[in-house]
């Protein structure tokens, strides 16, 4: 606690003396950004005071994001269950997790031991800029439970624009989590800066992060019976500080630098209008015609696991140790640097031109560290270089209400990713019904893919193997009906995959031979009377191994509020909600490796976890408080694991503030 209030003094501090050479007549620069992949039309920019932006990692093309400044569902930054319609995970916020639908599972990146923590560190596709005229500053700040137990999470955001073109930023993302059980810590913190320039003819963006992200680990509880069947075991053990895990004085530490840098140079011409045709007087906007873009993309990695001596508590927790038998000192590190070079003829500089279309070829250098396999030399390092080009275009249309779409494709031509192919498309379109319009969507992919580096090779102190893998096949066609009338969504999908790619019951990589196919119905319905609203969202899954790729048949996410003002100011969401899955054979996580992995040992499921929450907002002040599992021992089931021996949070209050400072 008093960790985070320093920082928010000192935020306050500067927020109160950072003087700014801003012109008087800043504001945002009209520009057409593209949209995002979901096919929703480009905007025209109009004089606001502050926008938000993404750009796409690979050509930088630019398409609007919301902005943080919602007070519906806040309480959800402090949930970790919330990142997905279900999710797996260790139980402690910052802690590393999956989603339990594989639909909205990304793809696994070359360092994978990224995939984890992909809700907490920044990369090109999550980071967003902003152009603002009036700067911004927003402060957060979130706790639940005791000094023992304690989840803290500060989270600071400050942007500002020099002029209307140039635009500068820093975010800053600190979570420090004691856990509930024994020896669970969190400690994660993120950093970024970026900057930007958005004119006509020249756009840049640009961004340097820093990130550290760094958890104790107990290997889980011992026996499931300490929370399934407490009156079974002895009262003392009882209390989850009490209750017995696998490791002790063993953590894991990933950092993370990142520098991406987009820049593109457009070619066009002016245009012409007349404000309207009782005003004559004229003004100009510039049309680009074609682009020339570079991308460059440097990222920087390291993880290590460490086990003192001793710290070992379950005799035969691990199977093999291979270096030593007394510590545990494992460590390898990844390092990329891409550079892009693209050319794109712009959609709508003509009436003939509808659509854009783009090419470019990435040079990809890599370097890996692994460890040394040879109990004579102990923990020593080696690495290993690799080269990769890749070549890839995109054709799209953005612009109009009745059609959109977006086909790209990426082709490894050599190195390691040599034949390579992915291909993703998108097509949206509307028909009228109702008093609304019915919008359809359709999007598929095929991929074939290589497997990262580490999945072939990997050594360290308890687990190891070599692996000659196939690249791994996936086809996906999926659809969507989005009808806003009725506040309706349903999309379903199907999905094969050969040689899937994943960790088998023993911790290891594997490759299942053969084919998987993996079907997908989701179902959003929200419901609204008066202040009474009711949001529901399902997710049915049917996987044809569940052996090898395990996914609960149902998951369920319920949320009642009431949403209304307090004396005519006070925004006010007081509700409960409620998530729920099936129970099945969930996927374990492997702390050695940081990986989930099958197992046929212990099921989870089948347990509703309830919290009961009230958020508000007064002006550019949000809060919420809430209680966390309110369910807890009421409706006489104990089977509260957010993963395989790793039980939930027990019942705790919580709490959040989150001020935006206009300067």
């Amino acid at each position: 606690m008093k960790r985070a209030i320093y920082i928010l003094t000192l935020m306050l501090f500067l927020n109160n003396n950072l003087i700014l050479s801003q012109n008087s007549d800043t504001q945002s620069s009209t520009e057409s950004l593209s949209s995002n992949d979901s096919g929703e039309n480009p905007c025209i920019y109009q004089e606001q005071k502050t926008y938000a932006w993404r750009v796409t990692p690979t050509i930088g093309d630019m398409y609007r994001v919301g902005l943080d400044t919602l007070f519906l569902n806040y309480y959800n930054k402090d949930v970790e269950d919330s990142y997905s319609l279900s999710y797996n995970y260790l139980g402690n916020l910052g802690t590393p997790g999956e989603s339990r639908v594989f639909s909205l599972r990304d793809n696994t990146p070359e360092f994978m031991f990224l995939k984890p923590y992909k809700y907490f560190y920044v990369s090109p596709e999550n980071k967003t800029f902003y152009n603002t005229q009036i700067p911004l500053t927003q402060l957060s700040y979130l706790s639940g439970g005791s000094k023992i137990n304690q989840e803290e999470r500060f989270m600071a955001n400050f942007a500002a624009n020099v002029n209307k073109k140039l635009g500068v930023g820093t975010t800053f993302d600190y979570i420090y989590s004691r856990g509930f059980y024994n020896f669970q810590g969190v400690k994660n913190m993120s950093w970024q800066t970026y900057l930007s320039y958005v004119a006509d003819k020249y756009q840049l963006n640009t961004y340097f992060s820093l990130g550290n992200y760094s958890n104790q680990e107990n290997g889980g509880i011992t026996e499931i019976d300490y929370i399934l069947k407490p009156e079974n075991v002895n009262a003392n053990l009882s209390a989850p500080k009490n209750i017995p895990t696998n490791l002790e004085n063993a953590w894991n530490t990933l950092k993370n630098k990142e520098f991406y840098l987009t820049q593109r140079y457009n070619i066009g011409f002016d245009r012409t209008y007349m404000v309207s045709e009782t005003d004559s007087t004229e003004f100009k906007e510039f049309v680009p015609v074609t682009s020339f873009i570079h991308t460059l993309y440097l990222s920087s990695n390291k993880r290590e696991f460490r086990i003192n001596q001793g710290g070992i508590l379950t005799e035969n927790f691990f199977e093999n140790t291979y270096l030593n038998n007394n510590s545990t000192l494992d460590s390898l590190s990844y390092f990329s640097l891409q550079n892009t070079f693209a050319i794109s003829l712009n959609e709508g500089f003509n009436k003939y031109a509808k659509a854009g279309l783009s090419g470019f070829a990435t040079i990809e250098n890599r370097k890996y560290t692994n460890m040394i396999d040879s109990t004579d030399i102990g923990f020593i390092e080696r690495s290993q270089s690799s080269n990769v080009l890749w070549v890839g275009g995109e054709l799209s249309k953005q612009r109009g209400s009745i059609l959109t779409y977006r086909v790209n494709a990426k082709f490894g031509l050599s190195g390691d990713n040599l034949g390579d192919l992915y291909l993703n498309g998108n097509v949206q379109t509307k028909i009228p019904l109702f008093k609304d319009s019915l919008i359809v969507r359709a999007k598929g992919h095929y991929k074939n893919i290589e497997p990262s580096y580490y999945m072939k090779h990997y050594i360290s102190n308890h687990f190891k193997w070599s692996n000659n893998f196939n690249k791994e096949k996936r086809v996906g066609v999926y659809g969507e009906l989005y009808l806003p009338y009725t506040s309706t969504t349903f999309e379903a999908g199907v999905e094969n995959i050969t040689k899937y790619l994943y960790f088998n019951n023993s911790s290891l990589a594997a490759q299942h031979d053969g084919n998987i196919q993996v079907l997908t119905a989701m179902l959003q319905q929200d419901f609204s009377f008066g202040i009474f609203n009711w949001n529901n969202s399902i997710a049915y899954q049917k996987t044809s191994n569940k052996t090898v790729l395990p996914l609960p048949d149902l998951s369920i996410y319920s949320q009642m509020y009431l949403r209304f003002k307090i004396a005519g100011v006070l925004d006010t969401q007081l509700g409960v909600d409620c998530r729920y899955f099936t129970k099945y054979y969930s996927q374990m996580y492997q702390p050695a490796t940081q990986m989930f992995h099958t197992q046929d040992i212990s099921q989870v499921g089948n347990y509703p976890l309830m919290n009961v929450f009230a958020s508000m907002k007064l002006k550019k002040t949000r809060f919420f408080v809430m209680m966390y599992h309110v369910n807890k021992g009421l409706l006489g089931n104990n089977d509260y694991f957010a993963a395989p021996y790793y039980p939930l949070n027990p019942r705790v209050f919580k709490f959040g503030v989150s001020i935006d400072f206009a300067n």
